[in-house]
């Protein structure tokens, strides 16, 4: 019998440094930076005339022309996948600003022709060319050292946190591993079957642990999770009963790989193993704003120490999966009610592309 692998979501890097300029919130802070910039240059070569503001006016409206047509040309250019690589996207976008200016600069030199604002009327249209690029290339240079050191800023901090979340997944607790194995051995003569099938599980857990900084869809992590449970149902028997209550369409829907899985196990473990009668294991999921998943095991009152802290160990190591995944925008709690032990998780909603 084999199974399917879990819908891993690959890693895209991106090389392009720039900006998403698509994005109405980055464009708003261009249209700001913009401004500042039409200020300072307005202050800078007004000399204190009374025409000050008029004078900012006018340089406001000309570099926000060209700020925003360099933008809107550069979201085609990422539209279109033509800023794949760091040396196109240099070349290409200061091609973009160089082109843009160069026409506005004529524009402008045509436009204060026939208007008669005198504002060109002392220099030639090559010089005004000449003049507006030189401007443009020097702050536009700057801006590019600028996204390219946040950008290589970015990535030193995906790597890190990638790096840090491998480091988190390696503490998984060796236990369930050794109670699986001597499971199976105990079953390879009696049942080779029901031994055949707890091997495929396992073997389809530590896959998935693998590849637990990837997205996997929400059926393929239930599923994982269900691998456990049998593994477990094979050791514990009718002392673990699980209940499932699942109220939202799952193939869509994406998260971090083992999320769910070591909360079940935190269940089981704490929760249901300690108790001579055993007890049962609530599963809740479903959609509102977010994913919120929900885990109930019955308390245990007997409060082993060391179960307790390492408890608290697997719930801080979730918790800071959760955070590098999702940038502190998913939640984690534990509470104590009813005589039932809750750890409750909110996820925001990410779907798999089509």
């Amino acid at each position: 019998m084999t199974k399917n692998n879990a819908n891993v979501e690959p890693a895209k890097v991106n090389e392009c440094y720039l900006p998403d300029f698509c994005n109405s919130e980055v464009n708003l802070r261009l249209i700001l930076v913009l401004e500042l910039m039409a200020i300072v240059l307005a202050l800078a070569s007004s000399a204190g005339s009374a025409s000050l503001f008029i004078h900012l006016a006018l340089i406001s409206m000309y570099i926000q022309w060209i700020g925003l047509s360099s933008a809107v040309l550069l979201c085609l250019a990422r539209r279109w996948n033509r800023l794949n690589s760091h040396l196109l996207t240099t070349v290409i976008s200061l091609l973009v600003v160089v082109v843009v200016t160069t026409i506005l600069a004529v524009l402008a030199f045509q436009i204060d022709a026939v208007m008669q604002l005198d504002i060109f009327s002392q220099v030639s249209l090559f010089s005004t060319v000449l003049y507006h690029l030189a401007i443009s290339c020097i702050l536009y240079g700057l801006a590019l050292r600028y996204f390219f050191v946040q950008h290589a800023s970015h990535q030193g901090i995906k790597a890190e946190s990638q790096a840090r979340l491998q480091a988190l997944q390696a503490r998984i607790r060796p236990h369930f591993l050794f109670n699986s194995l001597n499971t199976i051995a105990s079953l390879t003569h009696d049942e080779p079957d029901k031994a055949e099938r707890a091997i495929e599980d396992l073997a389809e857990l530590f896959r998935a642990s693998l590849k637990a900084d990837a997205r996997i869809s929400l059926q393929s992590e239930i599923e994982l999770t269900k691998d456990y449970i049998n593994l477990e149902l094979l050791r514990l028997d009718e002392r673990l009963r699980v209940n499932w209550n699942i109220e939202t369409e799952m193939d869509d829907l994406l998260m971090p790989a083992l999320i769910l899985q070591p909360l079940v196990e935190n269940a089981i473990y704490h929760g249901i193993e300690p108790l001579q009668e055993g007890g049962e294991v609530q599963i809740s999921i479903k959609t509102n704003q977010n994913l919120s998943i929900e885990i109930t095991n019955p308390l245990n009152k007997s409060g082993e120490a060391q179960r307790r802290q390492g408890n608290q160990m697997a719930l801080d190591n979730i918790r800071e999966r959760l955070h590098l995944a999702f940038q502190g925008q998913a939640k984690l709690k534990h509470l104590v009610e009813n005589d039932l032990y809750k750890v409750v998780i909110s996820i925001p909603i990410t779907k798999l592309k089509s």
